[in-house]
């Protein structure tokens, strides 16, 4: 028996089917930010799968979350990246924000109403965060912020950004403080154009610069120096949030595969000259099953705060990210001369997948997570 469907995955299924799928290509296209699905998300009740009830969201298991990641990755990478992105926002304010804090703005990301995103990387602070180079510096009752931040998604219509700034880069990441920052009308903030992009163009991604900055002391996102914690704390969801992306680049470019190979008749029983693609996808099929699993399992370690749970993140941020990437390219080799065809879609996913490897950190930093986690383990069984 197959197990029962959540109305929240029913609806995102309802959402994609009428208006994420059949808008993918236009968005892939003109590079227009899907506001328009994100509200539809949340409206359906699916905006907040992993936020508490009270604040508007669905309190789902991250399993669920990761479903909905792989469901709408398959239809619009664009779009995925956008709701996951949201969830990326409020997680932080769940977690380290004051009520009154998560009361003005989860139910407000939650339902589409207000666009939210994270802002961390900078040119010299990506993988070391550390080295972290935009300063908050405290004065009565606010902060002047100075500094700047790269590749932010969602970073030019953002309603609220958590940004992650230090104290005093002298403290390391002791120094990391995490903020609130509303961007309507605020004197300092400056959000760059979209960069333009190889995949998921309709997620914008841009610079934010931050030049005498004036905050309210009370847009502090917990204490100061507590930001290193809570972001760790956060990676972890977007890590898995990447991971379901790239299962759901592979499904996608393989559902779009198998749809022209069966209008061309070649995975009909009897093209016994068509068996060595047939096994082929046999074999995508199954390699796609296995990511799915391994997502899914590790979710349950985040939700059970396994001590393990952090690197097998990592180990399923690379494995699955690689996925997706590995799967679009083959789908694309078995498709033949039509492997390049806009219109079939595969060649979009794989676009789409690409980006996956290098964002919540790059699959080589994971790499470096895993290993760390090898020597460790190799050492307390000598």
């Amino acid at each position: 028996m197959m197990p029962q469907q959540s109305d929240e995955l029913a609806a995102v299924r309802s959402v994609i089917a009428q208006m994420i799928a059949p808008d993918a290509e236009r968005i892939d296209r003109t590079s227009a930010f899907p506001d328009a699905a994100i509200r539809a998300l949340g409206e359906a009740g699916a905006g907040g799968l992993l936020m508490p009830v009270e604040y508007g969201g669905q309190a789902r298991p991250t399993r669920e979350y990761a479903e909905a990641m792989e469901l709408i990755s398959a239809a619009c990478g664009a779009t995925a990246t956008v709701y996951m992105t949201q969830m990326h926002c409020a997680h932080p304010i769940n977690l380290a924000g004051t009520a009154q804090q998560a009361g003005k703005w989860i139910p407000a990301l939650c339902s589409g109403a207000a666009i939210g995103a994270i802002a961390l990387t900078e040119s010299e602070a990506g993988s070391d965060v550390a080295a972290m180079r935009t300063v908050a510096a405290r004065h009565d009752d606010h902060y002047i912020i100075n500094g700047s931040k790269i590749f932010i998604s969602n970073g030019d219509v953002a309603d609220v950004i958590v940004l992650f700034a230090t104290v005093d880069p002298a403290l390391g990441k002791e120094g990391i403080t995490a903020f609130l920052v509303a961007t309507e009308n605020l004197p300092g903030f400056d959000a760059g154009r979209p960069m333009k992009k190889l995949g998921q163009k309709g997620a914008s991604t841009v610079e934010l610069t931050f030049t005498d900055c004036h905050i309210p002391a009370e847009w502090r996102l917990g204490e100061e120096g507590a930001g290193y914690p809570l972001l760790l704390r956060s990676v972890l969801n977007s890590r898995i949030s990447a991971s379901a992306q790239g299962v759901g680049f592979a499904q996608g470019a393989f559902d779009a595969t198998v749809r022209h190979l069966m209008g061309d008749g070649l995975l009909s029983a009897q093209r016994r000259d068509a068996q060595d693609l047939q096994f082929d996808l046999a074999r995508i099929r199954s390699e796609i099953a296995a990511g799915r699993a391994l997502v899914r399992a590790v979710c349950d370690l985040v939700d059970a705060e396994a001590p393990q749970a952090a690197v097998e993140v990592s180990v399923a941020k690379l494995h699955c990210t690689a996925l997706g990437v590995r799967v679009a390219d083959e789908c694309i080799a078995l498709l033949g001369d039509n492997g390049d065809r806009c219109d079939l879609g595969t060649e979009r996913r794989l676009r789409d997948a690409k980006i996956t490897e290098i964002y919540d950190g790059t699959n080589q930093v994971q790499s470096m997570l895993i290993a760390r986690e090898i020597r460790i383990d190799a050492a307390a069984v000598q």
